[in-house]
C-alpha cells in the first residue's frame, strides 16, 4: 500500500476490493483477507508487494479458491481524512464475497452486505504484516518478500499504532523492520520517502467475516511542496491506474463536496475516461461542509444531470471530530446520518427516488446489487475454467502416477542392459539427426563424426612437423616473394595443409652439417646420424600431439557417455541409480584411458627409430623430392631458362621451349632414350646438371623429406586406430566391458527398491496437484449444485 508520511492529514485514496478472480493455478492474487467461514481459525495473511503488477496476481498466498472480481479502486479527495481503524469512515467501504471449495455454500441469490457487521467483525483479530519488495532502486524484486510485523493482536486499541508504525516501516526501507516495532525509529535519523509501492497488509480473521479487500491508497495529487519530489505526482497517478485498468474493476469515485470538483485529482482520472464511467460509483462525501448556496451543483451529479455515471451518484455522511471522540459506534453513526439527510435541506426535500441515493446503507445495497451481477455474470467463464483445468491437473497427475514395481531387480537390470545396448549403438555409429537443435549435443550431430574431426586435425598437426628444406644457399639473395614460391614448388601435390618451420635449413646448413658429422667414412659418404638427427627433429614432436589428440576424444566420450547416462536414467537420479551408473562408468572408462596412453606411448617410442617397409612408397617420394630440389636449386644458380624451357616442354608443340632448335634436340634425346627402354620427362634432364658440391646435400634433405612423408602417414593412421581399439570399443568391450562393470553393482531387492526411488521434487508436485485437484472437485461441485438450483 502506497502511504504519505503524514497520510492521515493529506489527500489519500481508497480501493476495496470484491473478491478476486478464481485462479485455478493455486495462486491467489489478494493483499487483505479477511476470513469468511464462521468459526474458521485466524490465517496468515499474505501481501502483495506491487499491487496491481504481474507478481501481484501470481505470488500471493491465498487459498486458491475464491469467486469473484477483481479489485475496485476508491479514488479519494477527501481533506483531512482519517483512516478507517480510526473513524470507520468511507474510505473502508466495500463488498462481501461469497465462498466456494472450501467448505462455504454458494448462495442462490447473493445476500446485500451489511457493512456494519464487517466493521464490527475486523476487530476480532487482526494481524499486521509489512513488507519491502524494492530492490532500493525502484525497481520491483523479482520475487516478492512478505516480512511479518508484529505480534498477531486481538484488540482493537492496539491496532492504530502498529500501522502507524508499519506504515514509518515501509517509508524507511533502509532500516530493519523490527526496530520500528518498540519505536527505535524515531532516534534513528534519516529522510523518509514521500511515497512507496511497498504495502501494508492487514488481515482480518473471525467468524462470519466476509471476503473484503480494502486497499487504502495516497489522493491523486496535482502538485508537490517545497523541496518535494515531482516524480511522486506520476507515482501516485500510475498505481491508481494499476487497481482501475481491469474492465470487471468496479470503481468508487470519493468526490468531497467541500472542495470544488474540477480540483479533485481523482475526477479528472475516472473522467475523461468513457470505458471507466460505465463501472463507476460516484460517492459524494463531507456533505454537512457543502458552502451556504453551493448545494445546487452536487444535487445536479446525484441527479445525473452533470457528471453522468453509468451507476449513478450517491451521497453519505460519516462521523465528525466530535463524534469520533465520544466513540460512537457504527449503528449510532448510521442513525445520525439517516437522520441527517431526512431533516436538513436540501437532502430532506428530495423525492422518493432521489432519497434512495442517500446514506451509507443506500450505497453498500447498491455495491451489493452491484457484485451480485457481476459474479452471475463471471460463474459461466469461472465454471467453464474450473473444468479445464480440473482437466489439466487430472492429466497431469496420471502422468506422474507412482509405477507399480513388482520385481525392482527386474527393472534396475533392464535399465542396465538397455543403457549398454544403447551405448554400443553409438559406439558402433548412429546416422546423426537432421537439423539439430544443439550442434555441441554429440547424441544428436554423432559420436564417431566428432571423433573423426579430432582425428583429422591431429593429423594436419602432424604434417605440421613436416621438415621444410630451403634448396638455395643462405648466402642467395632471394626475396621473400620468390621464397615463397620455391617453398610451394617443393611441396606441391602434398596431401596434407600447410608446414611449419621445422628443419627449416638451406642446402649449404645441411652440407655443413653432414661434412662436421663425418667420422672414419670414405669419401663422399656421410653417416646415417645425419638423416636420423633431422628425422627426429619431427618425430620428437609427435608424443605430444598424440597425447592431446587423445585428451580430446576422452573428452568427447565422457561428455557424450555422461549424457548419455543422464537421459536414460533420468528420472532415477533422487536414489542414487544415476550416481551409482555414472561411478562404475567412469571407472571403466578410466581403466581403458590408461591402457591407450600406454598404447600411444608405445607407438611414439617405435617411431624414434626410423624404420619402413615401404620401400616404393619412399624411393617414389624421395625422387619426386629430389628433382624439386635440384630444380629449384639450378634456378637459383643462373640456369632459370634451361629450368623453365625443361618444365614447359610439349612434344605436340615445338615453340613450347621457346626456342625450335632447344625443343628438337630435347624431342631427340627422349625419342632416342626410349629406343633403350627409357622413358623420362624433360624436366628430368635437370638430375643430368653439374650439382658442384652440394648434390649430397640435396639427397639428404629428399630422403628426410620422403621417410617423414611415409612415418607421418603411418603415425597418422595409428593413433587413431589404437584409440578407436584400446579405448572407445573396449568401454563396451564382450568380455570386460561395461555391462559386466554394471553387474557388479549391489543389485539386492533392497538396494534396487532405493534405486528406484522417486524424485522428492515429482513427490511435491503430485501432493500439491493432488491438493488443487481437491480444491478445484469441491468448486466444480459446488458450481454444478449453484446451475441446478
Amino acid at each position: 500500500m502506497a502511504k504519505k508520511k503524514s497520510s492521515y492529514k493529506k489527500k489519500k485514496s481508497a480501493a476495496t476490493e470484491l473478491g478476486p478472480p478464481y485462479d485455478p493455478s493455486g495462486e491467489p492474487n489478494t493483499m487483505f483477507q479477511g476470513t469468511p467461514a464462521e468459526g474458521s481459525p485466524s490465517q496468515e495473511g499474505s501481501i502483495d508487494l506491487d499491487p496491481g503488477s504481474p507478481q501481484a496476481e501470481e505470488d500471493s498466498d491465498l487459498p486458491p479458491s475464491r469467486i469473484g472480481t477483481p479489485p475496485p479502486f476508491i479514488p479519494r479527495s477527501d481533506d483531512d481524512v482519517r483512516s478507517d481503524i480510526e473513524s470507520d469512515d468511507e474510505s473502508t467501504l466495500g463488498l462481501p464475497q461469497p465462498e466456494a471449495a472450501t467448505g462455504a455454500d454458494i448462495p442462490r441469490r447473493f445476500e446485500e452486505p451489511r457493512m456494519g457487521d464487517y466493521f464490527q467483525k475486523r476487530r476480532d483479530l487482526l494481524n499486521i504484516l509489512k513488507s519491502l519488495h524494492n530492490t532500493g532502486t525502484g525497481q520491483p524484486l523479482t520475487v516478492i518478500r512478505n516480512i511479518p510485523f508484529g505480534p498477531t493482536l486481538d484488540n482493537a486499541e492496539d491496532v492504530e499504532k502498529m500501522l502507524r508504525r508499519a506504515q514509518r516501516a515501509i517509508l524507511r526501507p533502509d532500516l530493519d523492520p523490527s526496530i520500528f516495532i518498540d519505536d527505535s525509529d524515531l532516534h534513528v535519523f534519516g529522510v523518509p520517502l514521500t511515497f512507496s509501492r511497498n504495502c501494508v497488509c492487514v488481515q482480518v480473521s473471525g467468524p462470519n467475516v466476509p471476503d473484503l479487500y480494502f486497499y487504502d491508497l495516497p489522493g491523486i495529487i496535482a502538485n508537490v511542496g517545497d523541496g518535494g519530489n515531482v516524480a511522486d505526482i506520476k507515482l501516485v497517478e500510475d498505481l491508481a491506474r494499476s487497481y482501475i485498468k481491469k474492465p470487471n474493476c468496479i470503481v468508487l469515485l470519493v468526490i468531497s463536496c467541500e472542495t470544488d470538483f474540477e480540483n479533485q485529482g481523482a475526477g479528472r482520472l475516472v473522467l475523461n475516461d468513457p470505458a471507466l464511467r460505465q463501472r463507476t460509483i460516484g460517492v459524494l462525501t463531507k456533505v454537512d461542509r457543502i458552502e451556504f448556496g453551493g448545494a445546487s451543483k452536487w444535487l445536479r451529479m446525484l441527479r445525473g444531470e452533470d457528471q453522468p455515471l453509468m451507476h449513478g451518484w450517491y451521497c453519505v455522511k460519516q462521523r465528525d471530530m466530535a463524534q469520533l471522540q465520544d466513540g460512537i459506534t457504527w449503528e449510532e453513526a448510521r442513525s445520525y446520518e439517516m437522520e441527517f439527510f431526512q431533516t436538513v435541506a436540501p437532502w430532506a426535500d428530495l423525492n422518493r427516488v432521489e432519497q434512495q441515493r442517500l446514506g451509507s446503507q443506500k450505497l453498500a445495497d447498491r455495491l451489493g446489487t452491484i457484485l451480485s451481477n457481476l459474479v452471475s455474470k463471471e460463474l459461466p467463464g469461472i465454471r467453464k475454467k474450473v473444468n479445464v483445468e480440473l482437466d489439466k491437473v487430472s492429466q497431469r497427475l496420471n502422468a506422474l502416477a507412482p509405477p507399480q514395481i513388482a520385481d525392482p531387480r527386474r527393472v534396475v537390470i533392464t535399465l542396465l542392459r538397455d543403457f549398454t545396448k544403447k551405448l554400443s549403438k553409438h559406439i558402433e555409429g548412429l546416422p546423426p539427426v537432421i537439423n539439430p537443435s544443439d550442434p555441441t549435443d554429440t547424441t544428436s550431430t554423432g559420436l564417431l563424426h566428432s571423433l573423426n574431426e579430432a582425428y583429422d586435425r591431429f593429423r594436419e598437426r602432424v604434417h605440421e612437423t613436416a621438415p621444410q628444406f630451403k634448396p638455395w644457399s643462405s648466402t642467395a639473395s632471394v626475396d621473400s616473394q620468390t621464397e615463397q614460391r620455391m617453398l610451394d614448388s617443393a611441396k606441391q601435390d602434398d596431401d596434407a595443409v600447410g608446414l611449419g618451420t621445422t628443419n627449416s635449413l638451406h642446402v649449404d646448413e645441411v652440407m655443413d652439417l653432414a661434412k662436421r658429422s663425418r667420422t672414419r667414412e670414405l669419401p663422399g659418404n656421410y653417416p646415417f646420424a645425419v638423416k636420423e638427427k633431422l628425422i627426429l627433429e619431427s618425430i620428437v614432436q609427435w608424443s605430444a600431439l598424440a597425447h592431446a589428440c587423445f585428451t580430446e576424444v576422452k573428452e568427447i566420450t565422457v561428455k557424450h557417455v555422461l549424457r548419455l547416462i543422464s537421459d536414460h536414467f533420468k528420472g532415477h537420479d533422487h536414489g542414487g541409480l544415476q550416481e551409482a551408473v555414472s561411478k562404475i562408468t567412469s571407472e571403466q572408462i578410466l581403466n581403458c584411458a590408461a591402457a591407450t596412453v600406454q598404447k600411444i606411448d608405445g607407438l611414439v617410442q617405435g617411431e624414434c627409430d626410423p624404420y619402413t617397409q615401404n620401400d616404393k612408397y619412399f624411393f617414389a617420394y624421395k625422387t619426386k623430392m629430389l628433382t624439386r630440389y635440384k630444380i629449384i636449386h639450378q634456378e637459383l644458380q643462373g640456369k632459370a631458362n634451361l629450368v623453365t624451357a625443361l618444365r614447359s616442354y610439349n612434344p605436340n608443340n615445338n615453340n613450347s621451349t621457346g626456342d625450335y632448335h632447344q625443343w628438337n634436340y630435347l624431342n631427340n634425346a627422349i625419342s632416342n632414350l626410349a629406343n633403350f627402354g627409357i622413358t623420362i620427362k624433360a624436366e628430368d634432364f635437370v638430375m643430368l646438371l653439374p650439382q658442384q658440391d652440394l648434390t649430397p646435400a640435396l639427397d639428404i634433405m629428399a630422403e628426410v623429406r620422403a621417410y617423414f612423408q611415409v612415418a607421418y602417414k603411418r603415425f597418422g593412421d595409428n593413433v587413431p586406430k589404437v584409440i578407436d581399439a584400446d579405448f572407445i570399443r573396449a568401454i563396451d568391450r564382450v568380455d570386460d566391458g561395461l555391462d559386466v562393470a554394471l553387474m557388479s553393482m549391489d543389485l539386492s531387492t533392497e538396494k534396487c527398491m532405493e534405486y528406484l526411488q522417486e524424485p522428492r521434487t515429482v513427490v511435491m508436485e503430485r501432493t500439491k496437484l493432488a491438493g488443487k485437484k481437491q480444491r478445484l472437485e469441491a468448486a466444480q461441485s459446488k458450481l454444478e449444485q449453484y446451475y441446478r438450483e
